[in-house]
């Protein structure tokens, strides 16, 4: 027969802590243990400890393992962002995490970043100044007066440069466009040998230039009023497209053919948001990506719409005044130093209208998409409308 459990004497009393039901042994405090088992009784709101006795070396065990357990864990299991267990939710995020999630609204991202072309952006405009605005007029009045060379061998000179750049610039475009991967092609072109409306509106500013410069040193002697027309005229043909294509599009007038990625039967987009498209897509090597985000991008959001709109009024309307102001000093002086100094002032005025526009333009631009930010933050799920 098993032998008989003594009962406990007044020294191997228990005491119960309640919460953690631990049992204390007030004559030795080493041998405190947890139970090996509770009962809840439904009837009354105590506690019966179990009656079985344990051994003071088991219960310095069962101390040992139960200190064991209430250490921290190992650096192992801490996650390797913020010291943080990885079974526990990691804590709120910062004021500044808030505060940056904040001003990042759902808009549909850009793919371009002007700050990483600056370099091939500055360049090209510093080309451009030169050989469309500073060139000619110094090569005209330096090879004049310095030397015996005649007017139609100075203006063949200056004819040959000027067309050689715009010649080259729109041959890069074309072998672009006509690649056989058709990365650079609007979106939607089904034709092989498709064009972008830049395109088509940059070959009609480079034959009107090659005409007025054709005519004009072709002509005994030649005629200098006409060799001043190119920058006028390219403003003059780009201005009155703005203002068309915004009264086109305010009207809602559908297009009757396609006018880059936009399809023939949709409402007539505007000249400026043409002009972004194509220029980014196939100068500034955008490709397809460039034209699907720029298309998302200005549907989603009536600010960038709102922008549109205003640089389009403004690039236009300052257009066609600058070119009339241009036409006007080219036509309305009679004698030879007023035409001289009319051809002049036809190839800078330009300049110094298109130079403090594009600064203008520029810092216009990062204010209006601050502005752009918390207006889609403030209207969330509304901003398209």
């Amino acid at each position: 027969m098993p032998a008989e459990t003594p009962p406990y004497s007044s020294s191997h009393r228990t005491n119960s802590t309640g919460d953690d039901m631990t049992l204390t042994n007030t004559s030795n405090p080493l041998a405190s243990v947890a139970p090996s088992s509770t009962t809840r009784s439904d009837s009354h709101d105590h506690i019966q400890a179990s009656t079985s006795t344990v051994p003071t070396s088991a219960a310095l065990t069962a101390t040992s393992s139960t200190e064991k357990s209430l250490k921290p864990p190992p650096a192992a299991a801490l996650s390797s962002d913020n010291g943080t267990p990885q079974n526990e939710p990691k804590p709120a995020p910062m004021l500044s995490e808030r505060k940056s999630s904040i001003l990042r609204p759902p808009l549909p991202p850009l793919p371009f970043h002007l700050r990483g072309h600056k370099g091939a952006v500055t360049f090209v405009f510093i080309v451009m100044v030169i050989d469309h605005g500073l060139f000619p007029p110094a090569a005209y009045f330096g090879l004049k007066y310095a030397t015996n060379i005649s007017l139609t061998t100075i203006f063949g000179i200056i004819t040959g440069i000027f067309g050689v750049v715009l010649g080259l610039e729109c041959f890069i475009r074309s072998i672009k466009l006509l690649l056989p991967s058709r990365n650079f092609q609007p979106l939607g072109q089904t034709n092989r040998f498709g064009m972008d409306f830049w395109q088509f509106s940059f070959t009609l500013c480079l034959i009107i230039n090659v005409v007025c410069v054709s005519v004009g040193t072709a002509l005994n002697p030649p005629f200098l009023n006409l060799m001043a027309m190119p920058m006028p005229t390219v403003i003059f043909n780009l201005s009155w497209q703005l203002l068309l294509s915004d009264f086109l599009h305010e009207r809602k007038v559908r297009t009757p053919f396609r006018i880059s990625s936009t399809p023939k039967g949709e409402i007539w987009p505007r000249f400026i948001y043409v002009i972004i498209e194509d220029v980014i897509a196939v100068d500034c090597n955008g490709k397809r990506e460039w034209r699907q985000a720029w298309r998302d991008r200005v549907a989603a959001s009536k600010p960038m719409r709102e922008t549109l709109k205003r640089l389009s009024f403004f690039w236009g309307v300052g257009g066609i005044c600058i070119s009339a102001l241009c036409f006007g000093l080219l036509w309305g002086f009679d004698s030879v130093s007023g035409k001289e100094a009319g051809y002049a002032l036809g190839w800078l005025l330009p300049w110094a209208w298109i130079i403090p526009s594009t600064v203008f333009t520029t810092f216009y631009v990062k204010k209006r998409l601050k502005d752009e930010r918390h207006f889609v933050q403030r209207y969330k799920g509304s901003f398209s409308v």
